[in-house]
């Protein structure tokens, strides 16, 4: 889908790579006719069944049943035609309003040399666009190549010169291909079936292409060359930051340096109330100061020895540093604080077993990490007493202005959604004598949470309410330091692009999108292709920076801030949601950012801003590719044509943002 000239979104089918030209010369192959003459049988149909659309094995299976019911080949050529743009339009595009695109189509491709199929798709598309214009493209079958020949053309005149070896030499190349066991990849799990093709013309070496592999691994034939090219990216990775990846590692590391724990000799001033007269009398107030209370040596003994684990899924990527500073705060060691790893396929369907099917998957996928803590030997051999997964209510945010600071419904049920699953038959948690922690906490309100805090730990971790709460405030200033941290180094990326004239990806997402399971690394891609990304945790917060973004929307009144998202959105009841909305709008201010937009499949908080993102993103030009339907299954193939096809589009654009330092460079000179 282009706009404004650049790829915005891409659909692909993720479950099949049959096009359907395959699937009508699939068609005319099993009823031994060419598949030139397709469309003069399928018009002497006089009715046509009716297939379902979708995937081409489907479709054989519904051929075979209506020849069982007595269909002519006539009318299943007709009706194979008629199912073809449902595969388009339904299956794949999945456009419920096709005027949405407009009222002029151009059709191309080679399947609109067949004249029945060609029909079957100007019908579908007056049919819901009754007004449309229908245009098929005079060379529909090579208007890629024609495509591809245009940027070549392009290519070579901004780089200078060519490197095409001459017609001459292209007309005598010959090549040979093989597809066989030997060429089969044995680098990882899948084994993809590979095909070598190696190319000679009369003046160059052999030079051998492989295609059919699912990664990069598949590129090389032997363990050394798997070698050279692991360094070689571990080489890029650490001159391309990477700051999504950064900081899902860098959330769940012990980086804050505590404060001198408190002694009995440290004071504490508290408010005193007093209610008189039975609560019809004033209310008295006053300032106290006494001894801060400690618990016993024998009480601080036993929670050195204690370890909670902590599940590493959902609003945990908000908080990490919170709860480790919070335990590691009350004197339970770092080493004793135990995450669980990134989610991964394996892990998904080794504890999926036990969970609802409906919820969106990085909700199930939380069931799976508290399986892997209890069963899998490296946690299990930790013996930990606590399992530790908070039902967040309301989280930390800095947009202003908004009408709360509410999780989602699903992910705050999740923990104790998990409980009753692991305890629905028999307690799991009782059988491993490990006491798992599920009361709800608001970050909205630091009084609140406090109270929330001690109530949950102060019986499990024997500890005095003044010790949680130092402990609560430790814990602040360490979520504090690590969004300091990752902003410093945003803002540096972000003025380092700026200066070179390099354009960076801003993610927008959730915070455990940041998890490598739950956004395909896709991340790694365009790090591999030399793109800098960033977390929106990493846009610059500090008044000055965002001031020369937002300033004249400030100065015209149009937001009391920059931190205001209600002139795009006034129902912002949402924290992660309007954080991307927030960073949305910074990415539209400034040229040198480009936005993935990532978002898992049945996300009811993410969906009200589906279009005002677009919107925002659309009026600035801003480059952005949308995924909005991950899932557990990582449609490989799929992934890398869009980030490929992007990454084109970002090319397109940092041209453009050259181009237009130039001329703003010649009119300063000009002045």
């Amino acid at each position: 889908f282009m706009e404004n000239g650049m790829m915005k979104n891409f659909r692909l089918s993720n479950q099949c790579s049959a096009g359907n030209g395959t699937l009508l010369q699939s068609m005319a192959k099993q009823f031994g006719v060419p598949v030139e003459g397709f469309a003069d049988i399928a018009f002497a149909a006089k009715q046509a069944p009716m297939f379902n659309y979708g995937c081409a094995v489907f479709l054989d299976t519904d051929r075979v049943n209506f020849q069982k019911e007595g269909y002519t080949k006539e009318e299943l050529f007709a009706g194979i035609s008629k199912v073809l743009p449902k595969n388009v339009w339904q299956y794949v595009v999945q456009a419920p309003n096709l005027a949405a695109f407009g009222d002029h189509f151009v059709l191309q491709g080679g399947t609109q040399y067949n004249q029945a199929a060609l029909k079957a798709q100007v019908d579908y598309i007056k049919t819901h666009v009754p007004n449309a214009r229908v245009d098929v493209h005079p060379h529909p079958g090579e208007a890629g190549a024609y495509g591809a020949a245009i940027e070549a053309k392009d290519v070579v005149a901004r780089r200078g010169y060519a490197t095409f070896s001459g017609m001459e030499e292209a007309l005598q190349m010959t090549y040979t291909s093989k597809t066989d066991e030997s060429t089969r990849c044995h680098f990882c799990s899948i084994n993809c079936s590979r095909t070598f093709i190696d190319t000679k013309t009369p003046s160059s070496e052999s030079v051998r292409y492989i295609a059919g592999f699912s990664c990069e691994e598949g590129t090389v034939e032997s363990h050394e060359a798997l070698k050279v090219l692991k360094d070689s990216r571990k080489d890029l990775q650490a001159q391309v930051p990477n700051l999504v990846k950064k900081e899902s590692t860098q959330l769940f590391k012990s980086n804050f340096t505590l404060e001198n724990f408190p002694s009995k000799e440290t004071k504490v001033t508290e408010q005193q109330v007093k209610v008189t007269l039975g609560g019809w009398g004033p209310t008295l107030r006053k300032q106290v100061t006494r001894a801060f209370k400690l618990s016993s040596s024998e009480d601080k003994a036993y929670r050195r020895k204690l370890k909670v684990a902590i599940p590493k899924v959902l609003n945990i990527y908000s908080l990490a540093p919170f709860l480790r500073t919070y335990l590691e705060a009350l004197e339970i060691s770092p080493n004793n604080i135990i995450f669980s790893d990134f989610s991964n396929e394996d892990m998904y369907l080794e504890g999926a077993k036990y969970g609802s099917v409906d919820s969106c998957y990085p909700a199930k996928v939380a069931q799976s990490h508290v399986y892997a803590l209890l069963y899998e030997k490296k946690f299990a051999r930790k013996a930990f007493e606590f399992m530790w997964f908070p039902a967040v209510t309301e989280l930390p945010g800095y947009v202003k202005h908004t009408m709360g600071q509410t999780s989602c419904p699903i992910i705050s049920g999740t923990p104790k959604v998990v409980y009753s699953a692991f305890t629905k038959e028999k307690n799991l948690f009782a059988e491993k004598n490990i006491d798992y922690v599920e009361d709800p906490l608001n970050f909205d309100n630091k009084d609140l949470l406090k109270k929330q805090l001690f109530r949950t730990w102060s019986k499990k971790l024997r500890l005095t309410e003044d010790e949680s709460n130092w402990a609560v405030e430790q814990a602040w200033k360490a979520l504090d330091q690590n969004d300091t941290d990752i902003m410093a180094e945003g803002r540096e990326i972000l003025d380092n692009a700026v200066a070179n004239n390099e354009v960076v990806i801003l993610l927008l997402g959730r915070p455990y999108h940041s998890d490598p399971g739950m956004n395909h690394e896709v991340l790694d891609e365009f790090q591999s292709l030399g793109f800098k990304t960033l977390s929106m945790r990493a846009i610059p917060k500090d008044e000055a920076y965002l001031s020369q973004y937002f300033g004249e929307d400030v100065r015209q009144e149009r937001v009391s801030s920059a931190y205001d998202i209600r002139d795009v959105w006034a129902e912002n009841y949402s924290t992660n949601s309007a954080q991307k909305v927030w960073a949305a709008k910074f990415a539209a201010r400034h040229p040198n950012v480009a936005v993935l937009d990532l978002s898992s499949f049945k996300c009811g908080h993410d969906a009200p801003t589906y279009s005002i993102i677009d919107k925002i993103l659309g009026a600035s030009r801003t480059p952005h590719l949308t995924l909005h339907d991950i899932d557990a299954n990582k449609p490989g193939g799929s992934i890398k044509i869009r980030v490929k096809t992007f990454a084109y589009t970002l090319d397109q654009y940092k041209q453009t943002l050259h181009t237009q330092q130039i001329q703003s460079t010649h009119e300063g000179v000009l002045v």
